[in-house]
């Protein structure tokens, strides 16, 4: 605009110009020359201060019009200077997930400007109130003679305790098809029976409370992504079996397995595991060292606890599991938790389970195996298992059976068996059965409430029907698994998301309206062994996700 001011202005200063010469030989003839002269001088003096004029103004034109060239010429500058800072930044740390090397997403990560290098840091804590009543305990009148460990003698325990302390790192490396994980939980040396008022132990550490927190080994695996849905992992992982397990402590409904799931699940075990997907169906297959027998407390059927076991310590010659899951509807990050929260779409899954094992008792036999019973422990087990999210409400039923053909069964808690004289009893086969049902529904949208019913039973007692009278060289505790009477609970309870899994409060109350075996004890949900009905569990717990 201002060029153009300047053109026009030249313009005018030309065609005065022009006129005045017109003028000036455009006098009359009669005028004098002198005259003419004069008059001339004076037009012309006229125009060189009307120039001088114009030429100030050019002037100041263009003076204004280069100070707005500079001005637009500082701003592109500074425009190319902001974009190679904003295009440097992406490659450095920052609050979002796409390019950045640390921050937060859902969890705390590493990882490199390319992405082919990640790792997420994360854990749980969970402090817990549990009080745990039951009418009568074991004693010298309701049980001559049996006296031990999973046979409790105290009528109400209750206290505080951290059933769950975890650091968990995993991610991926040279890329996402290859992930690993590891995984520990600071034990609190939560054992398998409770500890008898009648004998107390000898503290030999007392200021270190329950040898203050072990760390043990959950999950240590590697996983490589082989193309079209197959994976393989191998390390240490949760058996492929049963949905109770394959849910994480994390994301139960109750802030803990059921019952059922604690003593029919298969647990850790170490191997190697072949896995397919696709949109609406998962195999997965393992070969491993072997399921961890929970089957009953306190006596070993199977006799395996494979989890962070050396290759010369294995006692089983071959296991075999396997899981398919069928997605009928819905999306299967659905079914990653125990809960549906309102608003989310309709899902189904059904779920089947199967394992087989053979094993074998490794006991010195001149010590604590006085016995020839020395065959191997052969180990069916199936499952089945359906869940339906009902977007703000939720049914999970499971149904467990196991057969143990048990040439060497033994007692013993942990790995050190019970007493002087602690042989193999060939128990035949054992049958066994166990039922899970629980419902959920959103009261608000941030409050739960559930309801479920736990069921197990010895079906087939086998050889343990001879254990009423123990024969010779067994143990007389031998006798408290002789016969094992069905287990029944009723469990009510709610959860308050104060956001979502990652924080929240939880509260329940467990029914047993019978008797309950020494082989159902179940120290993780409270349940404990008495020799008359009605027993009852009340716990709190507030669990915090990072």
């Amino acid at each position: 605009m201002r060029r153009m001011q300047i053109g026009l202005t030249v313009g005018v200063m030309g065609a005065s110009g022009l006129i005045l010469v017109g003028s000036a030989f455009g006098q009359n003839a009669g005028t004098s020359d002198a005259s003419a002269i004069q008059e001339m001088a004076r037009r012309l003096a006229e125009i060189e201060k009307q120039n001088g004029t114009l030429q100030t103004r050019v002037n100041e034109l263009e003076a204004a019009d280069a100070e707005t060239w500079l001005t637009q010429e500082r701003a592109d500058q500074i425009r190319g200077v902001v974009t190679d800072v904003l295009a440097d930044s992406e490659t450095r740390a920052s609050l979002q997930s796409a390019g950045m090397s640390g921050g937060w997403d859902n969890g705390f990560f590493l990882q490199s400007p390319d992405g082919r290098f990640r790792l997420e840091v994360g854990g749980m804590v969970q402090a817990r109130y549990m009080s745990s009543h039951i009418r009568d305990g074991f004693n010298a009148e309701t049980q001559p003679g049996q006296e031990f460990a999973a046979e409790d003698d105290v009528t109400s325990r209750n206290g505080w305790d951290i059933p769950h302390a975890r650091l968990d790192f995993k991610g991926h490396v040279f890329g996402p098809d290859t992930r690993f994980r590891i995984q520990g939980e600071f034990s609190n040396q939560r054992p398998d029976a409770f500890q008898l008022y009648s004998t107390p132990p000898v503290a030999a550490a007392p200021e270190y409370g329950a040898a203050n927190g072990n760390f043990k080994l959950l999950d240590a695996y590697i996983l490589q992504e082989l193309g079209d849905g197959f994976a393989v992992r191998v390390g240490q992982f949760k058996l492929p079996f049963d949905r109770g397990w394959e849910i994480p402590i994390a994301y139960q409904l109750t802030g803990e397995r059921d019952t059922v799931a604690v003593h029919m699940g298969l647990g850790r075990s170490q191997g190697v595991e072949l896995s397919w997907g696709s949109d609406s169906v998962r195999v997965r297959g393992a070969f491993s060292d072997g399921g961890n027998d929970r089957l009953l407390s306190g006596f070993a059927l199977s006799t395996t606890q494979p989890a962070n076991s050396p290759y010369y310590f294995s006692q089983a010659a071959f296991a075999f599991s396997a899981r398919a899951e069928f997605k009928i509807a819905g999306q299967w990050r659905d079914f990653e938790t125990m809960t549906s929260p309102p608003g989310e779409e309709f899902g189904l899954l059904l779920g089947v389970g199967s394992h087989w094992q053979r094993s074998q008792v490794l006991l010195n036999s001149t010590s604590y195996n006085n016995s020839t019973d020395r065959g191997d422990n052969d180990w069916l087990a199936l499952t089945a298992d359906v869940t339906a999210n009902l977007g703000g409400a939720t049914i999970a039923a499971s149904a467990y059976y196991h057969m143990v053909n048990s040439s060497s069964a033994y007692l013993f808690f942990g790995f050190a068996p019970v007493g002087s004289s602690n042989p193999t009893f060939d128990a035949g086969n054992v049958g066994m059965l166990g039922l899970s049902l629980y419902g959920s529904l959103y009261l608000t949208e941030d409050v739960e409430g559930y309801i479920g019913f736990d069921y197990m039973d010895v079906v087939d007692n086998g050889n343990l029907g001879e254990l009423t009278s123990p024969p010779q060289n067994l143990n007389t505790l031998y006798g408290a698994y002789a016969d094992t009477s069905a287990y029944q609970g009723f469990t009510m309870g709610a959860t308050w998301y104060l956001d979502g899994e990652d924080l929240k409060w939880g509260f329940s109350a467990t029914y047993m309206p019978n008797s309950v075996s020494p082989a159902w004890t179940t120290p993780e949900t409270g349940i404990r062994s008495t020799p008359v009905s009605d027993a009852y569990v009340f716990k709190t717990y507030v669990q915090l996700l990072f």
